[in-house]
């Protein structure tokens, strides 16, 4: 390393008082509850305190702790890394890891580039829907995102206002820089982070433990307290126009079925997005029919979008509707397609 942790906390905004979380609900015995099922690759983590559940590769390890102020966190994080547990927001640029923050954790974001993920020239692949406004993601000089904070719309049964999920991915060759408001470099001792210096990170993105937490994150999920047990999206919805990999173009028309919880006033969103989870068009599918009604019910739309991507690879999403905004109503059905090349 470049920089030694002291250095980088200087570098890194001290913990603030904006936020004021309560103290931690996780007793021993809720802490019993929650499980971990093991299979040679794959492992499932279904966290009760907090309702939710991911799974996660072997090499990878779960941590329920506590941080300052009694703030309960679960880490997910890579076993290759010696650290010093639990992990908040501040911590080693080599280190990838998740940190779930179910009643927040006062503490301001990191220095560096940062952007709203609604302006964000990319996007993620996940199952419930997010603040994109309030979320922030973190970037290096190159452009490249080496971590993001997700806020919700609606707090997730049992979380509060301040909770939230801070991703960090593995940072190789880490370089920081302090520029003062001259445009001259100065010693990151000395520099002001909070102040009119600014603050540039520089560095490669480890691209393996990048797609291992992509993908752990795109299996996380949120489910209610006493809830059902969570349904196969195959016994929600089925989609017949477009196939699978379809080369598709505009208008795509697009058919299928899905059975009446999966509507609201007899629509659900579905929206066309590139390879990066860039959205290029959003509409709705429309219930053919009664749709006040747990059974199958047919649905059809016509989706209309500009110029083809520059990548082949694209997705269809179906939303479930959720009118409430509670991320742990919220189920999303991912359909690839291609486009064709120029």
């Amino acid at each position: 390393m470049k920089i030694s942790l002291l250095a980088i906390l200087l570098v890194l905004v001290a913990f603030g008082c904006k936020n004021n979380p309560g103290s931690a609900e996780t007793s021993n015995d809720q802490k019993e509850q929650n499980t971990k099922k093991i299979s040679h690759e794959v492992q499932k983590y279904v966290d009760s305190t907090w309702n939710f559940a991911l799974e996660y590769p072997s090499n990878f390890e779960v941590l329920e702790d506590e941080l300052p102020a009694n703030s309960p966190v679960v880490n997910v994080y890579s076993k290759k890394v010696d650290i010093s547990k639990p992990l908040a927001i501040h911590e080693e640029p080599e280190i990838a890891y998740i940190a779930f923050l179910p009643k927040g954790f006062g503490v301001d974001g990191p220095s560096g580039k940062q952007k709203s993920i609604n302006n964000w020239e990319s996007g993620l692949d996940l199952s419930f829907n997010f603040n994109k406004n309030d979320s922030r993601v973190y970037l290096l000089e190159n452009g490249e995102a080496w971590a993001y904070y997700l806020k919700f719309y609606q707090s997730p049964e049992k979380w509060d206002e301040y909770g939230g999920i801070f991703v960090h991915y593995q940072i190789e060759n880490f370089n920081a820089t302090c520029i003062s408001t001259g445009g001259e470099s100065k010693p990151m001792q000395e520099c002001d982070s909070m102040g009119e210096d600014e603050v540039r990170f520089s560095g490669e993105i480890n691209e393996k433990s990048k797609m291992q937490l992509d993908k752990i994150m795109s299996s996380l999920y949120f489910f209610r307290k006493n809830a059902e047990e969570r349904k196969e999206l195959s016994d929600l919805i089925k989609v017949e126009k477009p196939a699978v990999n379809k080369l598709i173009k505009s208008p795509i028309q697009i058919s299928g079925e899905a059975r009446g919880t999966w509507f609201f006033e007899a629509e659900a969103p579905v929206k066309l997005v590139d390879k990066n989870y860039n959205t290029l068009a959003e509409s709705s599918i429309k219930a053919k029919g009664e749709w006040m009604t747990n059974d199958f019910v047919p649905f059809s739309t016509e989706l209309s979008f500009g110029n083809f991507p520059e990548d082949e690879k694209g997705y269809l999403i179906f939303e479930k509707a959720n009118a409430s905004g509670k991320p742990e109503l919220d189920r999303k059905f991912t359909l690839p397609v291609r486009f064709p090349s120029e």
